[in-house]
């Protein structure tokens, strides 16, 4: 069984996620193993201190190496991924090794980042899903899931959606549609009303985009 634990200071966000959608499911049916580590549990001093200003100056705060060197080795995984903006970008073949790997531990960034010590020595992969920031991992972590999760047999109720969505094989999927057939005078395409699955077939792979 896949084992994940998302390392961040808002475990509150990842505990109700488990809740909805394939992921409960997946839950449930135990496919799939999710914890999360709250970062202020290893915080230093009376009032678990967690960031600090950054050496040489600049905005924001850093997150400190001891605080998260405790979160990490306190949950021992396969690897680390830190959710970073720096990262290598996700895709469909990096989803695709991250499931190789049984555990694993997503380390959620806050304020201006991490230090760079704790990167250098836990860091198995650095990850971004997209040319953008927001506040902190959380987010991408939960992205990032998602993406695994949903590739972990028998997650899926049809397993067919997997070999026919969006990026696989560098195509962007072909255009779907569902009762009623005339929308504000758009119409279905006729193909699909036939029931000649040949034909269908024939239009699913021409309506198929490059990437």
């Amino acid at each position: 069984m896949n084992s994940y634990n998302v390392i961040t200071l808002f475990p509150n966000l990842i505990e109700e996620w488990k809740n909805t959608g394939i992921i409960n499911q997946a839950l449930k049916n135990n496919l799939v193993a999710i914890n999360s580590t709250n970062l202020r549990d290893y915080g230093i001093g009376t009032y678990k201190q967690v960031d600090d200003a950054p050496y040489g100056g600049g905005p924001g705060m850093v997150l400190m190496p001891e605080p998260l060197d405790k979160a990490i080795t306190s949950s021992k995984a396969d690897i680390n991924v830190f959710l970073t903006p720096s990262g290598q970008q996700l895709n469909e073949n990096l989803i695709s090794e991250l499931l190789e790997y049984k555990s694993i531990n997503l380390v959620c960034g806050r304020y201006e980042g991490y230090d760079q010590r704790i990167l250098e020595i836990h860091s198995d992969y650095e990850i971004s899903i997209g040319q953008s920031v927001v506040s902190g991992g959380e987010i991408p972590a939960l992205y990032l899931l998602e993406a695994l999760i949903r590739k972990i047999p028998d997650v899926l109720g049809n397993p067919e959606s997997l070999k026919s969505e969006t990026f696989t094989d560098n195509k962007i999927d072909y255009p779907v549609y569902t009762r009623p057939e005339i929308f504000k005078n758009k119409k279905v395409p006729e193909v699909l009303l036939s029931g000649n699955h040949q034909k269908i077939d024939e239009w699913k792979k021409n309506n198929l985009k490059d990437i």
